[in-house]
Formats: C-alpha cells, sequence, structure tokens
C-alpha cells in the first residue's frame, strides 16, 4: 500500500531521491513536501519552493504510474491553493521530457513559455518549459 509522507523528519531523505530526478537544488529548510512511499521505497515525492505567499514551486519526480491516482492529484493542489493559500502555481520541465509535459498539462496547467538552455546536464544545455496554473483554473479543489 502507498504510503503519504510529510514529516519534516524524512524530508532530507525525499529530497536525495527527487534532486537527480528533478534537476533542482533547493533550500530544504524552506522547502515543504509530500513524498510516496511503498514497503519503505520511494515511489515519488513533490517538493513546493519558493513560496512568495502568492506564488509556490513544485517539483515532482515519479517511479511509479500508481502516484498519479485523482487522490494525490488532489492532496497537491489542496495544499497549493487551501493550505498555502497561493494564487498561482508554478512548474518548469525538460522540453524533452515529453511523458512529464503531457501529465502537467492533462492536470491543468498551461504552457507559459520557453527557457532556452536553463539547465546544463552533463555539459548539454536543456531548454526548460514553464507551464503555470491560477487557483481559480484548478479544476482538482
Amino acid at each position: 500500500m502507498v504510503e503519504t509522507v510529510t514529516d519534516k523528519k524524512h524530508i532530507d531523505k525525499f529530497y536525495t531521491w527527487l534532486k537527480p530526478r528533478a534537476d533542482v537544488d533547493l533550500e530544504v529548510s524552506t522547502s515543504s513536501y509530500i513524498g510516496f512511499e511503498e514497503d519503505s521505497k520511494i515511489l515519488g515525492a513533490i517538493f513546493f519552493s519558493n513560496y512568495d505567499t502568492h506564488n509556490i514551486f513544485i517539483h515532482l519526480a515519479l517511479d511509479n504510474p500508481k502516484i498519479c491516482q485523482k487522490k494525490n492529484i488532489r492532496l497537491m493542489f489542496d495544499y497549493i491553493f487551501n493550505q498555502a493559500k497561493c494564487k498561482r502555481v508554478t512548474a518548469t520541465c525538460d522540453n524533452s521530457r515529453n511523458r512529464i509535459k503531457k501529465l502537467v498539462e492533462n492536470v491543468g496547467f498551461k504552457k507559459e513559455g520557453l527557457i532556452r538552455s536553463m539547465v546544463n546536464r552533463n555539459n548539454k544545455n536543456i531548454d526548460v518549459v514553464v507551464y503555470g496554473m491560477l487557483n481559480n483554473e484548478c479544476r482538482w479543489i
């Protein structure tokens, strides 16, 4: 059974797992997260960063499609729009990762632009797509 983890004492474990998968370098002490694990094996994580009372950034990595259940999507948007009271959420994605882009778009994010050569991975410049969602556009809450 998939368990949801949000306890701050496990944040470093989930961040260590997320960091190479999501190409992020976050200030963990000011981030929050929702982790998903089964039999102590991490299946996915969503980190929330750069919260400024208006916008929050999300960083997502999943190793198992079990995490894409409606209840987990609702949990994420409930945190963003109801608990954190954000007016918008921002997500970025490597432009070459079509499965992730499709997932982000299918839950309701709008493509807002492309940032060329935003990330350098293995000495290769990566273009990043920027997505956004306003609270009144969210169909999950």
